[in-house]
């Protein structure tokens, strides 16, 4: 296990590391503030997951109403578990917004977690990022993607990057006068003097494209 993939991630000593290797980026960093990820910690790894398998390849704003609507269907923002998530009939999940795909990546998530294939949190300091997607990626619906986000907002993971996430690629773009996207591999060979803080070089790349 290396420690350098395991968090949390120290916020100051980051954006310090950043600035002084990054000028382009210290520059988002000044207009941005601090790095400042969503502050609405997940109580455990089954309502992390949960919330990235409903933000899949949506928007963050049609992605948060789709959210709030599958508690709603569930019975309120205390009523996500496993049982509630096979309780609930089809046609109430799909009316909350889920597609099929993420219907069933839900199901299949919460029937994994009922029965004990899905690593508690407790148990999650032990696996390096990579252990981690590996683990979670045998799981109906779930990919790289998803455990990127579970590594990145739930478990503060300092040195995460998500090749394949649009905004981070708009936002690099943006950023660095691309005139198109950068290519996963592209990314991840300029982002590389970025370790080993790239989960908060990618937050700010998802900032950046929200900048005028």
């Amino acid at each position: 296990m290396s420690d350098a993939t395991i968090g949390p991630v120290d916020r100051q000593v980051a954006e310090a590391h950043l600035r002084s290797i990054d000028p382009i980026l210290a520059g988002i960093i000044d207009r941005t503030g601090p790095f400042d990820p969503d502050p609405r910690a997940e109580p455990d790894v089954f309502h992390a997951l949960t919330r990235a398998i409903v933000y899949q390849q949506l928007s963050g704003k049609a992605a948060a109403t789709i959210h709030r609507r599958l508690f709603d269907a569930l019975g309120g923002d205390t009523a996500l578990s496993p049982a509630s998530i096979l309780a609930t009939p089809d046609e109430q999940l799909r009316g909350a917004g889920l597609s099929a795909n993420k219907m069933r990546a839900l199901r299949g998530l919460a029937e994994a977690t009922q029965n004990g294939h899905v690593p508690k949190d407790s148990e999650l300091a032990h696996y390096t990022d990579d252990e981690l997607i590996t683990a979670f990626s045998t799981l109906r619906g779930i990919g790289r993607w998803t455990v990127e986000m579970l590594l990145i907002f739930h478990l503060e993971r300092p040195d995460v990057l998500p090749v394949d996430d649009l905004g981070i690629r708009k936002g690099f773009a943006r950023t660095y006068g691309w005139q198109t996207l950068p290519k996963p591999k592209q990314l991840a060979s300029y982002c590389e003097s970025w370790r080993p803080y790239r989960s908060v070089a990618s937050w700010y790349m998802w900032r950046a494209t929200e900048l005028t």
